[in-house]
């Protein structure tokens, strides 16, 4: 599972098109209602008026040592932003980046490897990670945090919030010991 590629594009045929795509403004959106409380988190890359990339990450199909191993699904849209939001945060994007390039970022940080919790939940933390690592790359400017946390850190419903709500953390595995060192022989001393 090692070799397991968490990035899946929709179309698949259409990767090379999607990274080049410039972005123009940064959508964090409070999709969905979650069971139970709390939003499902998407990040929308508005490339022009109605056309985006969504970067959705979901529990995929194979078990981690808690929950499930994150899929970071990236999908084009004939449109700039869902109609189904409960809240949105958009924020321009600093110019000329690509959507390649926030793409790039994630891996880099390696936050493309990502383990939901058991109850399958994550996905607020990691969104507000990824704005934290696009302010810390230049791809979005900072002065926008405060707003962010006022938002993300709260349940959404029809753009009402209904009070405060916990973000949720999965677990990255590149916080994770992924090999056994063994003890190390001691030298005697003479």
């Amino acid at each position: 599972m090692h070799n397991l590629n968490p990035l899946s594009y929709t179309p698949e045929t259409a990767e090379n098109e999607i990274r080049s795509s410039v972005v123009a403004t940064v959508h964090f959106v409070a999709h969905t209602v979650v069971e139970g409380g709390g939003n499902h988190w998407d990040i929308f890359l508005q490339t022009a008026p109605r056309k985006s990339i969504r970067l959705e990450i979901v529990p995929g199909a194979y078990p981690g040592r808690v929950g499930f191993l994150g899929r970071l699904d990236i999908i084009r849209h004939p449109y700039g932003i869902t109609r189904h939001s409960n809240k949105t945060v958009s924020i321009p994007a600093q110019p000329g980046h690509t959507v390649g390039q926030f793409l790039d970022a994630i891996v880099r940080a390696d936050n493309h490897r990502y383990e939901f919790t058991q109850s399958g939940r994550g996905c607020g933390g990691w969104v507000r990670d990824q704005f934290y690592l696009f302010v810390q790359c230049g791809l979005i400017p900072p002065g926008w945090e405060a707003e962010f946390e006022a938002t993300i850190n709260v349940f959404w419903v029809k753009n009402q919030s209904r009070g405060p709500w916990p973000l949720t953390y999965g677990t990255y595995l590149r916080t994770r010991n992924n090999g056994r060192k063994g003890k190390q022989k001691k030298k005697k001393k003479r």
